[in-house]
């Protein structure tokens, strides 16, 4: 019987590929069709840039005075959108899905290159269809922007005609690395991060190519020069990107001082009102910080709560260790998205869904560390985007959508590890019926 699914799914790889992304579509536009997602928060800030700059009115919030406050990719991105296609939210929601199953696409065809069997193969997209990110196409966040760019990261890596061409491999990943920088300030130091990793492998390892991480990282910084440029001539300030920084880590971090350093990792709502009571106290403290300081601009905001921040932490290092062993465990096991609801509607079905989720996280982490021991120079610019990620949201901020940008590396480590079960399988069996 299960050879039979094998072969079956084998035989018509096009055709169920096919289904299984048309199905993703229309699970993606009914949920643009039927769920009237609020533009606020974040999203308006990006949707008010990108209408400004449609209008001509620079990259501004206002209409008015330029800003730094957002990176730029992402609003221009909009904006293009909107030059097109107009600037109604559900056209703009469409694009997104369009996205998202581009991203699915792309790591089917990046398990071609590793050799996964066709079922296998099928059965990640499916999975990766139904994956609860697809929740972000209806919401004008980045993300669905991001979880692309990683799975282009990936494909560029695995190719074989650029794994045989390493300098083009090399300029291709570092111009997308630019380009999540711009979608993403989290991705500012990357290239950092990925230029000391290969020098520290450079010592024990002699022969290691460190060049190419060179050239990633000159290339990735490259592409940042301009807006670093643009924000210079306009600010008179070094803004490599955005003015924020240190905002962040304050207001990830303040509530060390009060012994607040544990935070529930499946309670995903209680950890929500938390962060919203804590927004509260944050903006109180922050009005009074402007007034006592006499602040005159968001930059200058920017570096006092850095310096208070790092006080904090050092300070108080073992509260500031245990609140980052907390946040590993948030960033990588928190509840699927839309657990509130599911929470509510049956807490039986709540649980199934979170061992669902576990269990895929889980069985994805040993087939990363398969993949990885198997192929360590293919993997690597991957696996140091995936450890990355997590010390920095270990050291800020940890929720749910920070995660996003590594669901296609997951769902791809997800179907190695399947890969090379049923290949262990198989070989055990082979030798059995050899045996006997």
């Amino acid at each position: 019987m299960i050879n039979r699914f094998k072969l079956f799914w084998s035989q018509h790889e096009t055709s169920l590929l096919l289904a299984i992304l048309f199905i993703g579509l229309a699970i993606r536009l009914g949920l643009i069709f039927t769920v009237n997602e609020p533009i606020d928060r974040d999203a308006k800030e990006y949707y008010a840039i990108a209408q400004n700059l449609i209008a001509g009115n620079g990259f501004s919030i206002n209409g008015i005075e330029p800003t730094a406050r957002r990176s730029p990719g992402y609003p221009f991105f909009l904006a293009g959108l909107m030059a097109i296609f107009g600037s109604a939210p559900r056209l703009l929601y469409i694009a997104q899905a369009l996205i998202n199953l581009l991203t699915i696409f792309l790591i089917f065809q990046t398990l071609k290159f590793v050799n996964i069997k066709k079922h296998l193969r099928l059965i990640i997209c499916l999975l990766f269809c139904f994956s609860s990110s697809f929740i972000y196409v209806n919401v004008l966040y980045a993300e669905v922007l991001t979880m692309l760019m990683v799975a282009l990261i990936l494909f560029f890596a695995l190719h074989p005609f650029l794994r045989a061409r390493s300098e083009l491999q090399a300029l291709l990943i570092g111009f997308i690395v630019g380009m999540l920088i711009y979608l993403r300030p989290t991705f500012l130091y990357l290239p950092v991060f990925m230029l000391a990793g290969s020098l520290i492998l450079k010592i024990f390892k002699r022969q290691f190519p460190v060049r190419n991480y060179l050239a990633i990282a000159g290339v990735a910084l490259l592409i940042l020069a301009p807006w670093t440029l643009r924000n210079y001539l306009v600010f008179r300030q070094f803004i490599p990107l955005v003015s924020a920084g240190g905002g962040e880590l304050w207001s990830a971090n303040f509530e060390i001082a009060q012994r607040v350093v544990w935070h529930s990792v499946t309670d995903i709502q209680q950890y929500e009102n938390e962060r919203t009571i804590s927004h509260a106290h944050q903006k109180a403290l922050i009005n009074q910080y402007q007034q006592q300081y006499h602040l005159n601009n968001a930059e200058e905001l920017n570096r006092l709560l850095a310096k208070r921040a790092r006080s904090i932490i050092l300070q108080h290092p073992f509260r500031y260790a245990l609140l980052c062993l907390n946040r590993v465990l948030i960033f990588w096991f928190s509840p699927p998205i839309g657990s509130t609801t599911l929470k509510s509607i049956s807490p039986a079905i709540f649980l199934f869904f979170l061992l669902f989720k576990y269990a895929l996280t889980i069985l994805g982490i040993v087939g990363l560390w398969y993949w990885v021991r198997d192929n360590f120079s293919g993997a690597l610019v991957i696996l140091m985007i995936v450890v990355y990620l997590t010390l920095l949201h270990a050291a800020t901020h940890a929720i749910q959508r920070y995660f996003l940008p590594l669901v296609p590396v997951m769902y791809f480590a997800l179907g190695y590890f399947l890969n090379r079960t049923n290949s262990l399988i198989s070989s055990k069996r082979l030798r059995q019926q050899l045996n006997n």
